[in-house]
């Protein structure tokens, strides 16, 4: 059997390739079992996984997701390695037709935009536990008061330029970041949100 010939543009690489020239029979379909393919690029932070779902069943098909790569440095072995975040992944497509796979995949490998990790670090690959949680608390819950408060008190730059970015900032919070924000930026992109329409009338 022969694997399937794929355009590989440079930056990604090829953890395994089971994906054979093969279309699923009742002679074949034994063969379609776990992943078929799997290749990643840590420059874009994404993998592509291929499977057949249900496995050995003639009336499966092809699974292709898109799958987002997050850095984690292992401070044992000192290397970078990368968690998929499998339980969301970023696109899926499905298909019983192989050529129609091998089309998708051969764009997607091209096309795939990089993805950028706004989780916030200490260094790469290493997460701000405290401020990344105050973030995901914000993402979850919105400006609440509590959460406003927390993070002016935190003095961290930008956890503060995220409420600036919030549709539901107001104008007093502004006020009291344009006084006490961590630093020039912060104070500098308060003051121009008090010069913009939303509050200049206010």
């Amino acid at each position: 059997m022969n694997l399937q010939p794929l355009k590989i543009p440079s930056g990604w690489s090829v953890e395994w390739n089971l994906l054979t020239e093969t279309d699923p029979t009742e002679e074949t379909i034994h063969e379609f079992t776990g992943s078929l393919l799997l290749v990643n690029s840590t420059t874009r932070l994404k993998a592509i996984d291929v499977c057949w779902q249900p496995e050995a069943d003639i009336n499966g098909a092809y699974q292709l997701q898109v799958i987002l790569l997050l850095p984690k440095f292992n401070s044992i072995t000192n290397t970078m390695e990368y968690e998929g975040v499998w339980e969301a992944p970023e696109l899926e497509f499905t298909t019983q037709n192989r050529l129609e796979l091998v089309e998708k995949l051969n764009d997607l490998l091209f096309t795939l935009k990089p993805y950028i990790d706004t989780r916030i670090l200490l260094k790469p690959g290493v997460v701000d536990e405290p401020n990344e949680s105050m973030r995901q608390n914000l993402l979850a819950n919105g400006l609440t008061k509590e959460i406003t408060a927390s993070i002016i008190a935190s003095n961290h730059k930008k956890l503060q330029e995220l409420i600036l970015d919030h549709k539901d900032i107001s104008k007093e919070v502004v006020e009291e970041l344009l006084q006490r924000g961590a630093g020039k930026g912060v104070k500098n992109k308060a003051k121009q949100l008090l010069s913009s329409k939303a509050f200049k009338n206010d």
